[in-house]
């Protein structure tokens, strides 16, 4: 079995073995695991929030026949594979992963055992790329006010410098790597509580950035649905802020769509929308 930080962190030759990832299970995890061609996937559930994203690649998985699990936020840190092994237990599993005896309850450690029975039996590659699969969208309000929407905070670049950032990634650490927190300097960048979860780590990744001078703030998983940079730009609600963003006004209870407009002296209704 193979443990990583991110499902981005997967590689050709992960296809078809057993992994476990520390990403939420939301719809893109799924594809993105499927163009892989991994055997099953193990990963987080991050609160199930809004519309049950958080689990919904545990469909696209089943879909292709592929066993998928999620690992229960109350029981085991976001962001954190060898946490989820150690600690985890199973909230939700696919059909082809219940075939195999897996339940709601079951100890991860005893998932991974028995998904160990399809190693080396690879789905065929969907040909999809991670950049096809998380989406990326810039908006200029003018000159200086640059908005990039990100479905994972994986493809931050440092061109974002300045950018207010939002994403549909969790606000935990990856691999708990502080370095690994963010990849520019931005205004301000936006995440996914993941429901808070064990050890508050869904929003770990909040006081880390403090300490590197970037404002980050995450929105409640019931507001937005995680691993949609869109929703949470047009539902997401601040649920906690470090102190730099506090200082900017992401107060909790505030709407992502307003606090952007306080920032760029736009109203939010003179947005354009995310299709134009």
């Amino acid at each position: 079995m193979i443990t990583l930080g991110s499902v981005t962190d997967l590689r050709p030759e992960h296809a078809g073995r057993v992994v476990l990832v520390g990403s939420h299970g939301g719809h893109a995890t799924g594809e993105y695991a499927l163009a892989f061609a991994i055997a099953s996937l193990m990963c987080h559930d991050a609160g199930i929030g809004l519309e049950e994203a958080g689990v919904e690649g545990l469909t696209v998985l089943a879909n292709q026949s592929v066993p998928a699990i999620a690992i229960d936020y109350r029981s085991a840190r976001i962001g954190d594979a060898q946490d989820m092994l150690a600690r985890g237990r199973v909230s939700r599993a696919n059909a082809p992963a219940v075939a195999l005896g897996i339940f709601p309850g079951s100890r991860a450690a005893d998932a991974a055992a028995l998904l160990s029975d399809r190693a080396g039996q690879a789905t065929a590659l969907s040909g999809a790329t991670g950049d096809a699969i998380f989406r990326r969208r810039e908006c200029s309000l003018g000159p200086g006010r640059r908005l990039v929407f990100l479905d994972s905070a994986s493809s931050i670049t440092p061109f974002d410098n300045g950018a207010i950032i939002v994403t549909g990634s969790h606000g935990g650490l990856p691999a708990g790597a502080a370095d690994r927190a963010i990849k520019a300097r931005p205004l301000i960048a936006i995440f996914n509580d993941a429901g808070v979860g064990i050890d508050t780590a869904g929003i770990a990744r909040l006081p880390v950035l403090d300490r590197q001078g970037v404002a980050a703030a995450c929105v409640k998983a019931a507001s937005a649905r995680i691993g949609d940079a869109r929703s949470t730009y047009e539902t997401g609600i601040v649920s906690f802020a470090n102190e730099k963003a506090l200082a900017l006004g992401a107060q909790p209870g505030t709407r992502i769509r307003h606090l952007i407009g306080s920032l760029t002296g736009i109203a939010a209704d003179q947005f354009p929308t995310w299709d134009t």
